[in-house]
């Protein structure tokens, strides 16, 4: 699959080139949550030296991601708003934790997915959606990390070679 430079949807994400992560919070299901069976299913990604955040969000049918760039001021807010007590809590990502190895990393390129106008599985036609997400891959200097929908959550590897579900439904684009 070639990648090509989008020009809309997405386009946005150059602002991030040549920022270092900063901070990653998550937002998972439970209190316990080594001993449960989700995946975290937001990230809040800060930058240094950059007023906004980003915040990646999975969807519930396990198919697509939400990405957005919001006021970094608005953030303590936002993890309040996702901080529910017998509900899911927020956590800040620490060793344990896949994502951990994008803390402090620069990044140097994003790749990120987004759904075809329309695709062809098992010899039927199907109208993509065309203006979503399905994965986003940080690249630092010499590895990646890679966030996509994993069914039950937001998965994270550093795997470049993780082989995305339904690779032919969406195109693949870069920030250069």
């Amino acid at each position: 699959m070639s990648f090509e430079l989008n020009r809309t949807l997405g386009a946005w994400l150059t602002i991030l080139n040549n920022r270092t992560i900063e901070e990653i919070y998550q937002v998972d299901f439970t209190d316990d949550r080594f001993n449960d069976n989700h995946l975290p299913w937001i990230f809040f990604i800060t930058f240094n030296d950059f007023d906004k955040y980003l915040e990646i969000e999975g969807d519930f049918n396990g198919d697509y991601i939400k990405i957005s760039l919001a006021d970094a001021v608005e953030l303590n807010k936002k993890i309040e708003e996702n901080n529910q007590p017998n509900l899911w809590t927020v956590y800040q990502t620490t060793q344990a934790d896949s994502i951990w190895k994008a803390l402090g990393r620069t990044v140097k390129k994003i790749e990120y997915g987004i759904d075809k106008e329309e695709f062809e599985i098992n010899g039927t036609k199907i109208k993509g959606q065309k203006d979503v997400f399905t994965f986003i891959r940080f690249h630092f200097d010499n590895d990646s990390m890679t966030i996509f929908e994993g069914g039950t959550g937001l998965f994270c590897t550093d795997d470049l070679n993780v082989k995305l579900n339904f690779e032919e439904t969406f195109d693949k684009y870069e920030t250069r």
